[in-house]
């Protein structure tokens, strides 16, 4: 039987790459020539569909048609975009940038690409990475594996280093942020402790760009429509990349954007003034950075080495205040492909670990990256029980005991949050957990059971307790289930579970 190649794809807010492990190294795959693809997607009006350097051109004639940054939205169910009267959503336009990759990869390789490893950030949740996993599948894509975006630069970076280091990945890409710290050993890679931020990226920086010049100028020309202010709003905004990007290597910018919103703007932007608007985000990173060496239960001196991962890591504000707060990072050359190329190397090592074509094996273990619970009452005090820990090794398990509480009730209703606290909060609410039961007279034992994969999916279990069905003696009095011998007797199929889904809508 023939196999086909396995690639590596960093699927990102601001631009995606690809990269495959054949004859020994790992090589980036190119893309209309580049080895990065802009993120963006455009849909013209007879039908077709631009993914990448054409979409973003695109983007500033036409941005009511065209999708940027949609990586930020992954997961929401609620976020749509009308688009000549079609409604996409952020699933579609992932589907279709991996769609992208995936022809372009297989005319580079010379025969169809079917598997892959997508990266995801580490602090994406259970939906945001089922939502990325559709996305592949939508693409026509068998993936293998979600990454999380730290480990794969990890790997990438620490692979046959022949040391053991603690590593610490710093990964600021165009629309997330992530800092984890991983233990190398050999070709082991643990995660031991992870943080971060969904919704902090370049695109924030950008945007105080933005606001700056709006301030400055006092731009308040006269809106004439909903297209012109939207193509006026994007103008700014690649105004303000470009002089960030600029800023990356000088001093000094001039920001000229002729005839918009009413004004003609002819700004100098200075190193000094975008670090200082910049601060407050940077502040934000660095108590991420402060809470994950806590989580670990290390010391700042206890890091071997800092790895700067994303675009948005160029910023000397980002290179400076990292080297003040930790140790000089190492910024690789490829910045925006180490990602991709970490994932090619686990790509190669699950598509077929036993050929000689493959790299040494690798060993990884990633960790939870928020708590996970329901909402039990406790001597009549309603609070969170956590079934799963944060910075637990994925996969994970956890579980609890709950029962009926009248007479011949079909059912029981248990809200299931997202926390790190243990009290109930609507905003981590991820929606009610339903669990089914016989009815009877007296009570009826229940164990509500969390499990998350190895890509970080969850997938919700229940089981009535009965005499056919028991955990007798695999728990205490106060409800606390251990963990391993009940993991045991699901694989031992010693209890029947029921699958359930969990309305994140709600």
């Amino acid at each position: 039987m023939e196999l086909g190649i396995a690639i590596g794809i960093d699927l990102g807010t601001s631009n995606s790459a690809a990269a495959v492990y054949r004859k020994g190294k790992v090589e980036s795959i190119p893309i209309d020539g580049r080895k990065i693809l802009p993120s963006v997607i455009s849909y013209k009006e007879d039908g077709q569909i631009l993914v990448g350097s054409a979409a973003k051109a695109r983007l500033f004639i036409d941005p009511l048609n065209s999708i940027a940054s949609s990586k930020r939205y992954i997961g929401d169910p609620k976020k749509t975009y009308q688009i000549h009267n079609r409604t996409l959503t952020p699933i579609d336009a992932a589907s279709e940038i991996l769609n992208k990759i995936k022809i372009e990869a297989s005319k580079y390789l010379g025969e169809e690409v079917k598997e892959a490893v997508i990266t995801v950030p580490a602090y994406f949740t259970s939906e945001q990475r089922e939502a990325t996993r559709k996305a592949g599948e939508q693409a026509g894509l068998k993936v293998l594996r979600l990454l999380p975006e730290p480990t794969a630069a990890a790997i990438a970076y620490g692979l046959d280093k022949e040391r053991n280091q603690t590593i610490m990945v710093y990964d600021l890409g165009g629309g997330t942020f992530d800092v984890s710290i991983l233990k190398v050993e050999g070709n082991s890679f643990k995660v031991v402790a992870v943080d971060g931020d969904s919704m902090l990226g370049g695109d924030d920086f950008d945007d105080r760009i933005v606001q700056h010049l709006i301030d400055k100028v006092k731009i308040g020309g006269q809106i004439k429509n909903k297209a012109q202010a939207s193509l006026d709003l994007q103008r700014l905004k690649e105004a303000a990349e470009e002089a960030k990007k600029e800023l990356s290597e000088s001093d000094i910018t001039d920001i000229l954007i002729p005839d918009i919103m009413g004004v003609h703007i002819d700004e100098e932007l200075t190193i000094e003034s975008l670090n200082q608007m910049s601060q407050p985000l940077l502040n934000k990173t660095i108590d991420k950075i402060n809470e994950v060496v806590e989580e670990a239960g290390l010391t700042k001196r206890d890091i071997s080495r800092v790895i700067l991962v994303g675009g948005s890591t160029r910023m000397r504000a980002v290179q400076e205040i990292v080297t003040q707060q930790i140790k000089k990072p190492f910024i690789a050359d490829n910045v925006d492909e180490i990602v991709a190329h970490g994932a090619a190397i686990m790509a190669a090592n699950l598509c077929a670990p036993d050929l000689d074509t493959a790299p040494v094996p690798i060993e990884v273990e990633n960790a939870v990256p928020h708590s996970l619970g329901v909402g039990l009452y406790f001597n009549n005090v309603y609070k969170v029980k956590h079934l799963i820990h944060r910075n637990t090794p994925v996969p994970a398990i956890g579980a609890t005991l709950c029962y009926t509480r009248f007479p011949y009730q079909k059912e029981v209703e248990l809200p299931a949050y997202r926390t790190e606290s243990d009290v109930p909060d609507s905003k981590d609410k991820l929606g009610e957990l339903i669990l089914r039961v016989t009815p009877q007279k007296s009570p009826v034992d229940m164990v509500a059971i969390f499990e998350l994969d190895e890509n970080g999916i969850l997938i919700l279990s229940s089981a009535e307790l009965s005499p056919s069905n028991p955990l007798i003696g695999y728990y205490d009095e106060t409800g606390e289930v251990d963990e391993i011998l009940l993991q045991r007797m699901i694989e031992n199929r010693q209890i029947t579970l029921e699958r359930i889904t969990i309305d994140t809508n709600k």
